[in-house]
């Protein structure tokens, strides 16, 4: 028997299986595909904490200050590469625009503005849906009086697509980058840019490179470190679009953090149902028992506590049937909050179906929204399944699948 099982590999699902997992907990972490994580642009976003935590029944107004910061501090410990500062800070989307973030690697973080640099777009031939003209005059409107300017790029190991027009995308590139070969061939192209740099006689100016689609070795998933060569200039990455490289390796890396610390995976499976055991009027029921599919068996596996991060709507953790009356969650069959209005027809209006999920305790406990009486005392909910939230326009989705999560592994 495991002291936790965790359903579900998504963010919150693997901050919880993470965490568990370092406190000496034997945990087993399940998970039937990749996760959203695969959607990840590299920032975590937090929200208006503050602001929020006076909403009615947002997942923030189970966690005070300190419960928020922990998570912050976690996500640096597992990642030192990730920077936490008590003020938001920017970064550069994939369109050249500035967007603002609570938790981002360093290589991301934007340069001082007071202190005017140049900056280089370099710009790697063939990348899939990257528009080196609206970055250019986009880094030109968010930075009044930098110079801005581009540098293009072929990469030898990929000359074959290009001649036949095959677009490369992000993710390619990042496997590139993270070679011998990569390494050295964007080294070249750096040290080409300060050469010509030097050449003009500015070498008083601050110069920075500006670069689509690279990740750096703070995701190293490999059991030896990444090829890594010293590049002599700064680096400014942009955050990552899909596919994305930086979702891809995170996942990857968290995975074999959590095996690292004993946690135990089961990948490519399918939590279909629960045994509930029986109770008397006045008890609370547990749940001893779930059973999975996988591999084409049955398998009933028992815990002392349950995580369920499967995700939400979205996630595939709620299912909706062909009318709408059929909603439900797939796994525990947990009573859901759903909101009498599913849509509104205002564009970039917050959507009501967005605040479908589960209700819980302050022990992140299900609770059954109709009558407030709890449902099961050894479940705990995490991450998208938690109810009354909008990650989209509260902006929050990485703070609240991190500090619940990590909330979650602390009760076990």
């Amino acid at each position: 028997m495991w002291d936790a099982i965790v359903v579900g590999g998504g963010l919150a699902g693997w901050i919880a299986g993470i965490r568990a997992a370092q406190r000496g907990k034997k945990v087993l972490l399940i998970t039937e595909g990749v996760g959203t994580l695969f959607y990840f642009s590299g920032i975590f976003d937090y929200g208006e904490v503050e602001n929020l935590r006076h909403l009615p029944k947002h997942p923030y107004t189970l966690f005070n200050s300190q419960a928020v910061a922990q998570g912050k501090r976690f996500v640096q410990e597992i990642c030192p590469e990730y920077v936490v500062k008590d003020t938001p800070q920017s970064a550069l989307t994939v369109l050249g625009t500035v967007r603002r973030g609570d938790l981002m690697p360093r290589n991301m973080v934007l340069p001082d503005r007071q202190e005017p640099c140049k900056l280089v777009l370099l710009v790697p031939e063939g990348l899939k849906d990257f528009f080196p003209e609206i970055v250019m005059a986009n880094l030109a409107r968010e930075f009044p009086g930098w110079q801005v300017s581009e540098k293009r790029m072929q990469v030898a190991a990929l000359a074959e697509w290009t001649r036949l027009g095959k677009s490369v995308s992000s993710i390619d590139y990042a496997n590139i980058w993270r070679s011998e070969e990569g390494q050295i061939a964007l080294a070249h192209e750096i040290d080409e840019i300060k050469r010509r740099h030097q050449q003009a006689g500015k070498t008083q100016e601050r110069l920075v490179v500006v670069l689509p689609s690279l990740v750096t070795e703070y995701f190293d998933a490999s059991r030896t470190k990444p090829y890594q060569k010293e590049f002599s200039l700064p680096i400014l990455e942009m955050s990552s679009f899909v596919p994305s490289p930086h979702g891809r390796y995170f996942a990857e890396y968290l995975k074999h953090v959590f095996s690292d610390l004993g946690g135990e995976l089961m990948l490519g499976a399918r939590a279909v149902s629960f045994n509930g055991a029986s109770t008397t009027e006045n008890q609370v029921k547990s749940c001893p028992e779930l059973t999975v599919h996988s591999m084409g068996k049955s398998l009933c596996l028992k815990g002392e506590k349950f995580i369920i991060a499967t995700g939400g709507l979205l996630g595939g953790g709620i299912k909706v049937g062909m009318v709408r009356q059929s909603i439900r969650e797939s796994v525990f069959d947990l009573p859901l909050f759903v909101p009498k209005g599913w849509s509104d027809p205002r564009f970039l209006a917050p959507q009501p179906f967005a605040q479908i999920g589960v209700e819980t305790d302050e022990w992140l406990r299900p609770l059954d929204p109709e009558n407030g009486k709890l449902v099961w005392d050894n479940v705990h909910v995490a991450g998208r399944m938690l109810a009354h939230w909008d990650p989209w326009t509260q902006k929050c989705g990485g703070g609240v699948s991190i500090t619940s999560g990590y909330a979650a592994a602390e009760l076990i």
